[in-house]
């Protein structure tokens, strides 16, 4: 009796603790939401003052600000495909990711900066370009 107690015991701490205290990557969760062209799960995400270059205009914002103007860029360039190219997640207070997203008529790749402040990241830096590989 005692063993089989002991084998449901260590089968619970096999199944169930690992999954415990995990956080869902933030670069999986935003390449998530581009594709799904949800500009305010996005904005989540930002710092209080973003760097936003989009096809060669740069330029700060403010939450608010960058949120409608990603929210108009994804509703003009609905994604269709999404692709993690590039992720930088080793750093404890730095993330980078490069994303390469297809929409109907053009293939951009996206780049995210992000820096921890407090107990999270928030991005502080988004680029937008055209792919050059589609040229």
């Amino acid at each position: 009796m005692g063993t089989l107690t002991f084998q449901i015991f260590l089968s619970f701490l096999v199944l169930f603790l690992p999954f415990q205290g995990q956080k869902p990557d933030s670069i999986d969760a935003i390449a998530g939401f581009l594709k799904g062209s949800d500009s305010r799960s996005i904005a989540s995400f930002f710092a209080p003052i973003i760097e936003m270059n989009i096809l060669s205009e740069e330029n700060e914002y403010s939450k608010a600000q960058a949120e409608l103007i990603l929210r108009d860029f994804l509703l003009k360039n609905k994604p269709t495909t999404l692709k993690i190219i590039h992720r930088l997640n080793s750093n404890p207070n730095y993330r980078f990711a490069v994303f390469s997203v297809q929409s109907v008529d053009n293939k951009f790749r996206i780049s995210i900066s992000m820096a921890k402040d407090d107990d999270s990241f928030h991005i502080k830096v988004i680029r937008i370009e055209y792919d050059k590989e589609q040229y």
